[in-house]
């Protein structure tokens, strides 16, 4: 067997003919085993992957692929290219000439000096577990595996069980109910967007509908990284014109309200990337466009089952009479990388069989991650400091909160804060991919947008980008978490500047103040009297605010001591300069707050 070792992905149309000859003989045939999946991926990842294509010969005739990748910052470590992206993964072949395909692979990866191989989800029934441990063993790799998902399935079967189905749907009270609200809303219709000119629009949809969901459940999407929207918009192209590609969309009243991002490969049809509008959250659109379609595939002999994927949310587990197992293997080649591998394999069995030991492991894992971010950020001394002052707070403390009143100032034509819309979260997250802090300051944005009371609004910089957000709420009642302390007053009408951001990347350009001014001059013209706070140690902010022209009034000071605290009212500060302007006008401060002296101000 010959084998030919390249370091990308070609595009022709010979070798995909003849690859997607092999996956149509696999025992598991999936469209994500195919050439135009692989091309796909290498089109999307290539600027964090390198890609290394196996493909084996006997004679002239193609028989393997094993598409693979490497990352360059551990660079003797292959796996496979679609593991990202891909449900199940898999060494492409027919079963019969999996083993030989197998054997040609490792003495190759032994050839080109790789020393680890991870095979992530393949199917727990592929002819490659059932080679592999043999051949691992005849080229003195180690072999560790573990089960890694199962995913449910809607199998069809005949024309009986498909009967069945359909009247065990329709009996259903959950998800009956839940598409009598949808259908109270409008007429609801079912529609399938296969061809290239109809996808474009639909796939920017379902981006923005996702990224949008994962940060109001406090989750980052995958797909506000540029690889993996790239990736989605070279496998459209490719798979729409191939006739796999089959993006399923549910509308009310013709608005587009949930949609499946699916393909239709042989006789399976794959429930991929499944979104919905998060305004729709309550009548559950989701649940009902997986509900039709079960239905749909019912009624369609060429149908054998509906694969519901990786993921183990409830609605799938309601709808699945079966699942599909896939299993992680690790090859390495040394046996202290073997004995690695199996103290991993099974510190994550004890953790799956004793559910408070995993916890205690993850909060290690992210404790350790925690520190290790900081000191990237911060450096080893700067970590230690914090954490014996955090070490210190713990038995006393000392925090100074300080408060200003908006000047009449007049507002700037130039500048014009909006209303924040979901819309604007999801454009945020794609321009701050990489900045972490941003993406958490987000998500905390997203789970307030579903509640009542405050309000949130953006500036934007020239282009439509937003490069500054804030928060305004009632005065009256407002609660100064930094100090665990509520505000009162007697001035009606009073307004709190809260909870203001700005991305690491726009930081240093007076956004903060232009936004915070207009703000004030916003709600002078409701009314509305504008007040905004700080810690005492943040200058950057006590700068902005003075800038803007808000003038001091008073600082609220807790000092905690041993479990108890108090919270106590001061005229003056030395957090700031006080120029003479900055004199109380008595008629303009709130009478009413109270020092407070317990636990729990």
């Amino acid at each position: 067997m010959r084998v030919t070792v390249l370091k990308e992905i070609p595009e022709d149309a010979d070798l995909s003919e003849a690859w997607n000859t092999l996956v149509l003989g696999m025992d598991n045939p999936e469209v994500f085993f195919t050439y135009q999946w692989a091309l796909a991926a290498s089109r999307g990842f290539q600027k964090n992957l390198s890609t290394l294509l196996f493909l084996m010969y006997d004679f002239d005739q193609l028989v393997g692929v094993a598409a693979l990748a490497v990352d360059p910052r551990a660079p003797r470590a292959a796996f496979f290219l679609t593991s990202s992206t891909a449900d199940y993964c898999d060494v492409v072949s027919t079963p019969a000439n999996r083993k030989a395909v197998l054997l040609a692979l490792l003495e190759e990866i032994q050839q080109i000096g790789l020393s680890d191989l991870v095979f992530a989800n393949v199917p727990a029934n592929s002819a490659t577990l059932r080679d592999l441990p043999g051949v691992a063993g005849s080229r003195r790799f180690y072999v560790t595996s573990r089960a890694a998902y199962n995913c449910g399935v809607v199998q069809l079967g005949g024309e009986e069980q498909r009967e069945t189905l359909l009247q065990n749907l329709a009996g259903k009270s959950r998800e009956k109910r839940a598409l009598k609200r949808l259908t109270n809303l409008g007429a609801v219709k079912v529609i399938h967007l296969t061809e290239p000119e109809q996808i474009g629009a639909s796939l920017e949809s379902i981006v923005s509908a996702q990224i949008s969901r994962f940060l109001a459940s406090n989750r980052v999407s995958p797909l506000v990284g540029p690889e993996r929207r790239t990736f989605l918009r070279h496998l459209s192209d490719l798979l729409s014109h191939s006739g796999w590609l089959k993006i399923s969309q549910l509308e009310i009243d013709g608005r587009p309200v949930a949609w499946n991002y699916g393909f239709r490969f042989g006789g399976s049809w794959f429930w991929y990337l499944p979104t919905f509008q998060m305004e729709y959250e309550n009548v559950s659109p989701g649940s009902c466009l997986l509900r039709l379609l079960v239905e749909e595939g019912a009624r369609d002999a060429s149908l054998q089952w509906l694969d519901l994927g990786l993921g183990d949310e409830p609605y799938k587990e309601r709808f699945a009479n079966t699942s599909r197992q896939t299993r992680y293997v690790h090859l390495s080649r040394g046996f202290p990388k073997h004995v690695v591998s199996v103290g991993r394999e099974l510190l994550s069995r004890t953790a799956a069989r004793f559910p408070q030991i995993g916890n205690k492991v993850r909060d290690a894992r992210a404790f350790y991650q925690s520190v290790a971010s900081r000191i990237q950020e911060s450096g080893v001394s700067a970590t230690a400091r914090q954490s014996i002052r955090k070490a210190v707070r713990s038995f006393a403390s000392e925090d100074e909160v300080l408060l200003f009143e908006a000047a009449q100032v007049r507002d700037d034509p130039a500048v014009q804060l909006l209303p924040l819309t979901r819309e604007h979260l999801v454009e945020a997250s794609i321009s701050n991919a990489g900045d972490a802090h941003t993406l958490s300051y987000l998500m905390r944005c997203a789970r307030r947008l579903t509640k009542p009371g405050p309000s949130g609004f953006l500036l934007q910089d020239e282009t439509g980008r937003p490069i500054h957000f804030l928060w305004i709420d009632s005065y009256d009642g407002f609660r100064l978490s930094e100090i665990d302390h509520r505000l009162d007053t007697s001035i009606p009408g009073a307004a709190m500047i809260f909870d203001c951001w700005t991305p690491a990347s726009e930081r240093g350009r007076g956004h903060y103040a232009r936004a915070i001014r207009s703000a004030s001059a916003h709600l002078r013209q409701e009314g509305r009297l504008a007040w905004i706070f700080s810690g005492a140690s943040n200058v950057s902010s006590l700068r902005g605010i003075v800038k803007a022209g808000f003038l001091y009034r008073f600082s609220l000071v807790r000092r905690s001591r041993f479990g108890r605290a108090a919270v106590t009212r001061h005229h003056t500060t030395a957090a700031i300069s006080l120029p003479a302007i900055q004199r109380i006008p008595a008629q303009s401060v709130p009478e009413n707050h109270r020092d407070v002296a317990s636990g729990n101000p």
